[in-house]
This record gives structure tokens, C-alpha cells and sequence, in this order.
């Protein structure tokens, strides 16, 4: 290349720089890669940002004066088009290579941008308050209220029991359902009645729950009802007692007491409560049962009240485990309820820690033995039933008195009395005496004519 030529690209380059030079910094035109217009900025005012930002502030500002020199570097080559002469290729590739350069490393700079925040764990935001969840409560216990034994139906709950009596002559033995391995009386009370024989009242909390049959069922006496109320239950038996003379009779209690109850002789029977058992051989008043599937149809139909009624109905307290209810020690009880009776006979076994008889002809077994003694009185009833004999009652006044009760081979003295409609059993304290759960019978004997304990 000769002078003149070099002297020629010397003019333009110093055209190129005085035009430069006279026009202000803030006039530069410039091209932003990340917008669609030029951005006019001035050189020597770029704010300082953060790191990233500064960053490709740098990189646009180098990419833009890149495209300038591309520019003064086209001015040059139309200059040396005009003077005829080769243009220079290498000025050109190089702001090429630049621009691409730059590209590329925006590029990577944006992808590891991405990569590094895709990398980052999640912010969670902590609550402004935190509720705390609701500590598990123990499952609620549903206790039978006559045994304190669990496992009670749901559906028995605040539902009146029934009192079921039952015979206990010999013919009468062993009696259906006294010992049923499933639903066994919650409560037995046993007393006497007249010609110095005892009768039962089985109490069943759950009416429910009755056996599939159940007796002998016999009569009703005056005392029985009025026990039966004590736990406000439904009376079911098969006949009554009459009144004559000065005898006042089941008949008289269960119209002025306003009872409910269901007798055989005068019920309709359209559900099948009641029937007979004949298999045993023996004469048919002893024969008389009560079928425990029928006594919900039955109760239903007579339209009687069942809910309890709690200032009606004696609710015993049970201890949570089995505990001795006194410090002296009662492998045996022997219970005479008067002195025209003869005496039951409970003996303790540790093996499942409860009572067990074989008077009534079968292993009855029961968890408390509690024993009433109470005033009785015997009346006379003169030509029962037309025969010309007299017949002579015991009764029963629900005085009141002392007595014992048995549970885990102990014995306590007690006492015990009717308050409020309800009965009261409370220890040589004055405290209410708790029983452990299970089945209990209760001995009702006479504290006048002859009745008495024996324990051992």
C-alpha cells in the first residue's frame, strides 16, 4: 500500500475521531441486545447496580461499543471503496468474532442464572400461629350400671331394667338362665315368701339381653315390687298375690304404687312372651317360662316408659380393679333368711375370684354377696283360695338395718336403708361402699324372725 492510500485511511480515521469528539458523550448512539429501540446513554453516567446487573451492564456496554467500532469500521471501507482500494477483512471478522463472543457468554451467564436458582430450596413461610392438634382421649367406657362391667350395649344406655320373678322351689331347679354362660342376672335377690320358701327377682339392665328362656316365672308379692322400684324397673311375673281381709296383695300395690308391669294371666300375648316347659315332668306351675327375645316386642306394645328414671334408679358405685372390701378374711358365706328357711351356701374361689352355690342345682357364681337384714312381719290370709286353710306371707318392710357384704375372700360389716326412693348401702364409716364389678346376689333375711350370717 502506497503513502497516498495510507494517507487517505489517516483523513478518514481523523474525520471519523474529530466527528466523535464533537458531538457530546450523551448523543453517542449505542444499541441495548434487551431492547427493541436505540438507548441513548452516556459513557461516563452508568449507575452502579448489583453484581448481576453490572454484569450485563458491562457486557452491553462492550457489545454496544463493539457495534461503534463496526460502524467507524464501515465509514473506513466506504471511504477505501471510493479511492478504489482494497477494505480490510480483518477489523471486520474481529468485531464479528466479538459480538458472537459476547452473545455466548450472555447466553452461558442466563443458563447458569436459571440452573443456580432452580437449585435453591423452596422457601416456606412459617405460620403465624400454630394450633396445637387435640391430645387423644382414652375411649369412653360403657359400663353396665347394675354389674360395672364393660362391654355394655350402647343402645341400653339410660334405658330402664326389668325385674323377672322367679321360683325356687325343688321342682323349680335348676332354673333356666340362672347360670347362662352369656347373660346371666345382673343382680339375683332372694327372699322369702311364705311356708318358709324363697323366691327370686333377676335384674337384667339390659332388657335386650334377656336369655332365650328364663323361669320358672311365678307370682308376684308385695315386698318384690317395691324392691324392684328401688332401680325403677318394668315388674314381670306370672300371677299375684290378692288382698282379703288384713293382707294387702300384689294386686293393691301395683294399682296404688302406679307400677308397670306385665302379668301373664292378664296379658294378651300377642307377641309370645310367655310359654311352658313341660320337659321336666313336673307339675305345670312349675313349668311357666318367659321367652327373652319377646320382652322388647312385649315392653313396646304395653307402651310403657323407657327411659330411666335417675332419681328413681339405685346406681352403684364399682371400683376400677378388683379390691377387698374389708381386712377379714371370707372363704364361705352361709346365709339363713329366717327361721322357717333353710340356708344358701356360697364358697370362695381364687381360681376367678367369686362365690359359687350349687343349691339351686347348678354352679351359680357371683362377684359380691351382699346381705340385707330387714324387719319382716308374717300375715295370715285366712281360706286361701276357698280351700278353708289360711295361708301366712312374709313380709318384707324395707326398714332398713345392718348386713354384710363379701367380694374378693373379704367380709365388711354394713348398713343399709331406703332414701330418696333409692337404695343406700354405706361401710361402718358412713361412706357409700363400692362394689367390684360383676354379678351380685343379695340375700334378703330377717333381722327379727330368725335370719343370720355365717362366714368363715
Amino acid at each position: 500500500m502506497d503513502n497516498n492510500n495510507n494517507n487517505e485511511i489517516d483523513n478518514s480515521l481523523n474525520k471519523l475521531k474529530k466527528k466523535n469528539i464533537s458531538q457530546d458523550d450523551d448523543k453517542t448512539e449505542t444499541f441495548n441486545l434487551f431492547d427493541e429501540k436505540p438507548n441513548r446513554q452516556s459513557d461516563n453516567n452508568i449507575e452502579k447496580e448489583d453484581t448481576q446487573h453490572n454484569n450485563f451492564s458491562l457486557i452491553n456496554d462492550s457489545f454496544s461499543k463493539d457495534i461503534k467500532i463496526d460502524a467507524d469500521d464501515r465509514e473506513i471501507n466506504r471511504n477505501m471503496k471510493k479511492s478504489g482500494k482494497k477494505q480490510p477483512m480483518d477489523k471486520k471478522k474481529k468485531g464479528i468474532i466479538i459480538g458472537a463472543a459476547v452473545l455466548v457468554v450472555i447466553i452461558i451467564a442466563a443458563v447458569i442464572f436459571a440452573v443456580a436458582n432452580s437449585n435453591k430450596e423452596p422457601e416456606t413461610t412459617a405460620p403465624l400461629s400454630t394450633t396445637q392438634a387435640p391430645a387423644t382421649q382414652a375411649p369412653v367406657v360403657i359400663a353396665n350400671p347394675l354389674t360395672g362391667e364393660s362391654g355394655y350395649s350402647e343402645s341400653a344406655v339410660g334405658k330402664r331394667p326389668v325385674a323377672i320373678v322367679v321360683e325356687n322351689a325343688s321342682a323349680a331347679r335348676p332354673q333356666w338362665g340362672i347360670a347362662d354362660s352369656d347373660n346371666p342376672p345382673d343382680i339375683i335377690l332372694e327372699g322369702e315368701v311364705e311356708g318358709g320358701e324363697t323366691r327370686m327377682l333377676w335384674f337384667y339392665a339390659d332388657y335386650n339381653s334377656v336369655p332365650s328362656q328364663v323361669g320358672p316365672v311365678r307370682s308376684a308379692r308385695p315386698p318384690f315390687i317395691r324392691f324392684s322400684t328401688l332401680f325403677d324397673s318394668i315388674f314381670i311375673h306370672w300371677g299375684m298375690s290378692t288382698s282379703k281381709g288384713n293382707y294387702v296383695g300384689a294386686d293393691s300395690v301395683f294399682t296404688s304404687e302406679d307400677v308397670d308391669h306385665i302379668n301373664q294371666m292378664a296379658y294378651s300375648d300377642k307377641v309370645g312372651l310367655f310359654g311352658r316347659d313341660s320337659s321336666r315332668g313336673v307339675s305345670s306351675e312349675h313349668t311357666g317360662v318367659l321367652y327373652g327375645d319377646k320382652v322388647v316386642d312385649a315392653i313396646a306394645g304395653k307402651e310403657f316408659r323407657t327411659d330411666v328414671d335417675n332419681d328413681s334408679f339405685t346406681a352403684f358405685s364399682f371400683n376400677e380393679k378388683d379390691e377387698k372390701v374389708g381386712e377379714t378374711a371370707c372363704n364361705s358365706v352361709a346365709v339363713t333368711f329366717s327361721s322357717r328357711s333353710r340356708t344358701r351356701d356360697w364358697t370362695y374361689s381364687t381360681s376367678d375370684n367369686k362365690y359359687h352355690s350349687n343349691d339351686y342345682e347348678t354352679d351359680v357364681a357371683r362377684k359380691n354377696i351382699l346381705v340385707l337384714y330387714d324387719t319382716t312381719e308374717y300375715i295370715v290370709k285366712s281360706n286361701y283360695k276357698g280351700s278353708g286353710s289360711n295361708e301366712v306371707y312374709c313380709d318384707y318392710k324395707l326398714a332398713g338395718g345392718n348386713g354384710k357384704l363379701a367380694s374378693m375372700g373379704t367380709v365388711c360389716d354394713i348398713t343399709w336403708s331406703v332414701e330418696d326412693g333409692k337404695l343406700s348401702v354405706k361401710d361402718a364409716s358412713g361412706n357409700d361402699v363400692s362394689l367390684n364389678a360383676g354379678t351380685t346376689w343379695i340375700g334378703w333375711a330377717s333381722s327379727n324372725n330368725g335370719g343370720s350370717v355365717t362366714t368363715a
